[in-house]
């Protein structure tokens, strides 16, 4: 189904290299971004057999009993690492709103391929290069979403470089601040509902993404992505067939001095008839470089010459942001949850 207030965006031609091409797609995404921020991105390359293969794989993995699942618990020193209960997560949390525990369980995972230098071993970097935590079960968990991870990092890559140009810079800007980049995937699972939601909760609160940008894959069910519109109403987002969503987060709209909007989103309940249904979505978060210093971009910068921001570095940026939307409930909390 196609979707006129979240536009459909085909960036194969920016992939194929024509120069006027990559111009033409270039401003339909600066238009989206500057107006809600999201668009639907089609030829973008990543294979759909792929796509669902894993959406299978997060599956049957989630289907598993509660103990299993706790032996590759998120722990409390890291974040965005293993699994993430029901009741674990309140997203609403990072705006300062107090509401019920979202409804949804989750498996996070970062970076794997590691270098050897200081980069890495710097202190900032620890929760961002933190080892990842793989479960048992399913045995292909940890290869298929390693191949994910692979081909969404690629993907994220000419996405960003298809930002520089909307941008007016050279498609090589971002390059020395994404190439050891801390990007994470979360697999989410938004359980059937067999009975009803606590008054306020749902499966996603209203948020902001916090990083640069992410692409998700989102099963379009009842119960599903919705984004802000200017005049304060929600609007239902659906898919184009093979198209994944985009939309940049809180870092994108800092570094271009609020040219772009990074946009509030939610993920609503089911209606009634649908609440049986389960709803798998795998958000790829696409971060910088640890390191990287962000800082108003020279071509957005307003008439008077002015940031509106001064400068932050990613890690300060982000670590603030998540930590903000975690809860930790003791054990039996888990389980009431389960």
């Amino acid at each position: 189904m196609s979707d006129d207030y979240v536009p459909v965006i085909d960036i194969g031609p920016f992939l194929a290299g024509d120069e006027f091409a990559k111009r033409a797609v270039a401003h339909q995404v600066d238009e989206a971004l500057q107006t809600v921020g999201f668009f639907t991105l089609v030829g973008h390359g990543v294979p759909e057999d792929l796509i669902q293969h894993a959406r299978g794989t997060a599956l049957e993995f989630f289907t598993q009993d509660f103990d299993e699942k706790m032996k590759v618990a998120n722990p409390l020193e890291h974040m965005s690492r293993g699994y993430n209960w029901v009741g674990n997560r309140s997203l609403a949390y990072t705006l300062g709103e107090d509401t019920p525990p979202d409804l949804q369980e989750g498996f996070a995972f970062g970076p794997f391929d590691f270098g050897d230098d200081s980069y890495y071993a710097a202190p900032t970097a620890t929760s961002f290069v933190a080892p990842n935590i793989w479960p048992e079960w399913p045995p292909t968990f940890r290869a298929v979403f390693e191949d994910y991870y692979r081909r969404f990092s690629l993907l994220a890559e000419r996405v960003m470089a298809l930002f520089a140009v909307a941008l007016d810079l050279p498609d090589s800007y971002f390059t020395d601040k994404i190439d050891r980049h801390t990007s994470v995937i979360r697999v989410v699972h938004y359980p059937a509902q067999p009975k009803p939601p606590m008054p306020g909760q749902l499966r996603a609160g209203a948020h902001t993404d916090y990083g640069a940008l992410t692409i998700l894959y989102g099963d379009d069910t009842p119960g599903g992505l919705q984004v802000k519109r200017r005049n304060g109403g929600w609007h239902d987002v659906h898919l184009a067939p093979g198209a994944l969503v985009c939309n940049v987060g809180d870092l994108m709209s800092r570094w271009t001095n609020d040219r772009w909007v990074s946009n509030l989103h939610r993920v609503v309940n089911p209606p009634p008839e649908h609440a049986g249904i389960n709803r798998i979505a795998i958000p790829f978060f696409y971060n910088t470089n640890h390191d990287a210093l962000i800082q108003c971009i020279p071509s957005c910068l307003g008439d008077d010459g002015e940031a509106k921001y001064p400068p932050v570095l990613f890690s300060e940026h982000y670590l603030d942001k998540q930590t903000r939307a975690e809860r930790k409930p003791d054990l039996a909390d888990r389980k009431a949850h389960d």
